[in-house]
């Protein structure tokens, strides 16, 4: 059987979960092949680099969320440097700015609160949470904020043990700190894949996966190609899937989707039983950084307000560089769905301007990339539903033994929509894979995953 495959393993997917699933399968001996629709690796982690910009532009993931351990090993070993952000918080209301301590100490007196009571066996929604307490109404108003517009979730549906799965794991790596890689996210992908390319391992762009014929320990991937439409058929012995939610709970025949034969049901089941968030974010280059020219805000790196569309900003801190974010998520992305880029660039602008009360610079450069209407991606990141803890286990229990889903979704260490989380799951999956096709004793414990890459 191993002669008459193109590999031992097909990764479909080559964001951060599927080029360590694939690197790891390399180090330890295996045969792979990575399938990436796109032109380009990385996933959702999308950095453009702009020759008149004094850093990176994130169109997707930005912010390193605490110390996770994989992530600063790889960066330190790749000679990618890690710079903390810094600077202070400031509410903003119709161009003024505010005091919000009290507000702010009533969201986080809220959401402890909520993480003492939370728990697997007596879940609720977070909005169903501030309807069995008391607690004022701007603290409930300033949680909620903070949950839908960090989750991307809406709080009628996000699960409150989820959320205090995802605090304690957040803790424990000292998440309430944020940094960028000076040199752009894709630093990390990168290093991954020239892990991957040394080895057994090969990566192929612009390769759709639309079809995966499978039965145990034998898999037929028919890969398409946008150069000539023809498709090519792989094989091999067990399949790693990394495809984002959105993909997955799409409808079959629907650009992007894969159409598996048979359908390993209990595992699409899971999928589709989790929810996948919406997000839209702007960054905007002017001609000079005029909100610096304000004393009360040349020290800040975060800006938030009570907008309805494009509540949340923030600067390049530290770096003294004219480009700033806006950032829409959870319901208040829903009017974004499906606009042009221009109606999405006017709503950013015309919201900045009543924020800061004007905006007296140049806009010179504007990014925008829409996730949701991405056809491989379909979604920003996934949240976990009220009951749904137990989902994400599923969808990330082995198929027998031949089909094996990793990405951000499946993560079950509590660091879920991150990409440390993405790239923890690809080392699960791959861990997985050398237990079904006999390469270890057992799998791997989480804290051993690392040694995978």
């Amino acid at each position: 059987m191993v002669n008459s495959c193109d590999a031992d393993v097909i990764v479909i997917g080559a964001g951060v979960a599927g080029l360590a699933a694939a690197a790891a399968l390399c180090r330890n001996g295996l045969r792979v092949i990575c399938l990436e629709a796109r032109g380009r690796i990385g996933g959702r982690i999308h950095t453009v680099h702009d020759a008149l910009a004094a850093v990176a532009v994130e169109l997707g993931a930005e912010f390193v969320h605490g110390c996770p351990p994989l992530t600063l090993s790889l960066a330190r070993r790749n000679s990618l440097p890690l710079i903390e952000v810094t600077g202070g918080r400031v509410r903003l209301e119709h161009g003024h700015a505010i005091d919000d301590s009290a507000a702010a100490r009533g969201a986080e007196a809220v959401l402890g609160s909520m993480r003492t009571e939370a728990g697997e066996e007596h879940d609720s929604s977070f909005a169903s949470f501030l309807d069995r307490h008391q607690f004022p109404a701007p603290d409930k108003r300033r949680a909620t904020e903070f949950v839908e517009g960090f989750n991307a979730a809406f709080a009628g549906r996000i699960s409150i043990a989820a959320l205090a799965d995802e605090a304690r794991a957040a803790q424990a790596i000292e998440g309430e700190r944020m940094f960028r890689l000076a040199g752009g996210y894709d630093g990390i992908p990168l290093a991954i894949h020239r892990m991957l390319s040394s080895g057994l391992g090969q990566v192929r762009l612009h390769s759709t996966v639309r079809r995966v014929e499978w039965s145990e320990g034998r898999v037929r991937a028919g890969v398409s190609s946008p150069w000539d439409g023809g498709e090519e058929a792989l094989r091999s012995r067990a399949l790693v899937v990394t495809v984002p939610l959105g993909v997955l709970q799409a409808a079959p025949g629907e650009p992007g989707t894969i159409c598996f034969e048979p359908e390993p049901v209990e595992a699409l089941q899971a999928a589709r039983a989790l929810c996948a968030g919406q997000a839209v974010r702007v960054t905007l280059r002017f001609d000079r950084a005029f909100w610096m020219e304000r004393e009360e805000l040349r020290q800040a790196c975060m800006m938030f307000s009570g907008e309805p569309v494009f509540p949340v900003w923030w600067t390049m801190a530290p770096f003294d560089t004219p480009v700033i974010t806006g950032w829409s998520a959870g319901p208040k992305a829903a009017p974004l769905t499906g606009q042009p880029r221009p109606a999405v660039m006017s709503e950013a602008l015309s919201t900045l301007k009543r924020m800061l009360g004007g905006v007296p610079a140049r806009l010179e450069s504007a990014w925008y990339h829409d996730w949701q209407a991405d056809p491989f991606s379909r979604c920003a990141y996934s949240y976990v539903p009220v009951g749904g803890l137990p989902v994400r286990r599923r969808l990330a229990a082995p198929v027998a033994e031949t089909l094996f889903f990793a990405g951000e979704a499946t993560d079950t260490s509590g660091h879920t929509g991150t990409v440390h989380g993405a790239m923890a799951s690809g080392l699960r999956a791959a861990a997985q894979v050398l237990e079904a096709l006999g390469r270890s004793g057992g799998t791997s414990p989480p804290g051993a995953a690392y040694q995978l890459l």
